[in-house]
């Protein structure tokens, strides 16, 4: 943990401060804490281990030479209540104050003659991307270099004293700090697996890691996919009754209260139950009892609408548990760009779909965007690298534009197979392979 000293706040007479050639990163950190952050660490810009989050940072501020990575811990009895109003509303006073907290200290580094630009910890993100990487800069794997935390199998940053219960933000200055710090080099998480056994779509797995595709249909259900699918049960509805069929009440009251007052999740019991940190894992210990019988349980039984797509594994997961009333819907993720193609592919795949296929899929892509990259299906596994590598079972030559049209389903069937035979689009395997790997993604 870093220290926590106090600091006079830094005043507007330029004679009583220091001026450096770079900066202490004490006196930055006691600057965080006074304003209010539970703690901070820092990432120089041209750390190598951030890979493709320094391109993301620049893009954003283009003079950074330091990451300040912040966190918040928010208050883990709201977290951890059945209600999820509770817990939706300590998420998002959590990351308001975050993100004041992230300007008021920016200004007290302008007093002090650093310049730079606080990121938000949430929303808004750059929908002009959708659907792709929507979010301009990664705080998880910023946090994990500052030394705040690890990555756990729920997908949430561990930080070593408050576990699952942080919130995360960054701050992007143009000085460099005299000290920087590294991860930390053990893992909080305590291999309970309660993450696992508590999610109602069964989206985490040890081995294999999120289903991202079931952890976005359900808890993120009034965000993106899911408000557009409610949108567009609206517009194809013939009445009334119609729409109603398609929707229920709930569900639309539930859409109102998201726009209202911030969007709704549906879940995170993952992070509810998570004993890792020092702080939690000390209750935890003490009764393991009281922990599954009074945070775990009462989640497991609670009666609750759970949203999942027809024929995936997150519908299996869903029937194993009573208490959970199934909602088919879909989440759509049609893409406006080959990047986002990429990432939804990663988000749509389904492991039970892609049962018993294992496949290399090369993608050449020219046109008004140019890209190579790799999609490998191995064991239920989805993974998506920069480049060609392997020796390919599949090869997919397109033009970019005829491409997203083939997947926003623009194109017909008939108008694929006119695509192949005018040379647009060129696959190498067979229609047969590439019919197989089309099947492994929920269709949006």
């Amino acid at each position: 943990m870093k220290a926590q000293n106090t600091l006079e706040t830094p005043t507007n007479d330029r004679k009583k401060l220091p001026i450096y050639n770079g900066a202490s990163s004490q006196t930055i950190r006691e600057i965080c804490l006074k304003e209010g952050v539970d703690d901070a660490g820092f990432v120089e810009i041209n750390r190598k281990s951030l890979g493709s989050v320094n391109d993301e940072v620049l893009s954003l501020y283009s003079k950074t030479k330091t990451i300040i990575s912040i966190c918040k811990n928010t208050n883990r009895e709201n977290v951890q209540s059945q209600s999820r109003s509770l817990a939706n509303e300590e998420f998002h006073k959590t990351y308001d104050d975050l993100s004041e907290v992230s300007r008021r200290i920016v200004k007290q580094l302008n007093n002090l003659g650093i310049r730079g630009v606080s990121c938000h910890p949430s929303f808004p993100m750059n929908m002009d991307k959708w659907a792709g990487k929507i979010w301009e800069i990664s705080h998880k794997p910023i946090a994990v270099e500052a030394g705040l935390g690890t990555m756990g199998i729920n997908r949430m940053v561990l930080h070593p004293r408050f576990g699952s219960f942080v919130l995360l933000d960054s701050i992007l200055i143009d000085t460099e700090v005299d000290v920087y710090d590294k991860p930390i080099d053990f893992n909080p998480c305590v291999s309970c697996h309660l993450c696992v056994s508590v999610c109602p779509v069964g989206a985490i797995d040890v081995k294999k890691g999120l289903d991202f595709n079931a952890c976005m249909t359900h808890n993120y259900r009034d965000f993106m996919g899911g408000f557009m699918d409610w949108i567009e049960n609206i517009a194809s509805s013939k009445n009334i009754k119609d729409f109603r069929a398609k929707s229920l009440d709930n569900e639309t009251i539930s859409k109102w209260q998201s726009l209202s007052f911030g969007p709704q999740y549906k879940s995170a019991h993952c992070v509810s139950v998570c004993p890792a940190g020092d702080d939690v894992f000390n209750i935890f210990k003490s009764n393991k009892k009281d922990w599954n019988q009074t945070i775990v349980k009462p989640l497991k039984e609670k009666k609750e609408s759970v949203y999942v797509q027809k024929g995936t594994q997150a519908e299996e997961n869903a029937k194993k548990n009573t208490n959970k009333q199934i909602v088919y819907v879909k989440n759509v993720t049609r893409p406006s760009s080959i990047n986002g193609f990429f990432t939804g592919a990663r988000m749509a795949f389904d492991p039970k779909l892609a049962k018993d296929v294992n496949m290399n899929v090369h993608f050449v892509f020219y046109g008004k965007e140019n890209k190579m990259a790799t999609i490998i299906i191995k064991d239920k596994t989805v993974s998506i690298k920069e480049g060609l590598e392997g020796t390919p079972d599949l090869k997919v030559r397109c033009d970019s534009e005829i491409w997203l049209k083939i997947i926003r389903k623009d194109i017909s069937s008939l108008g694929m197979i006119k695509g192949i035979f005018s040379k647009k689009l060129q696959v190498q395997g067979g229609l047969r392979r590439l019919k197989q790997f089309q099947k492994c993604f929920v269709e949006t």
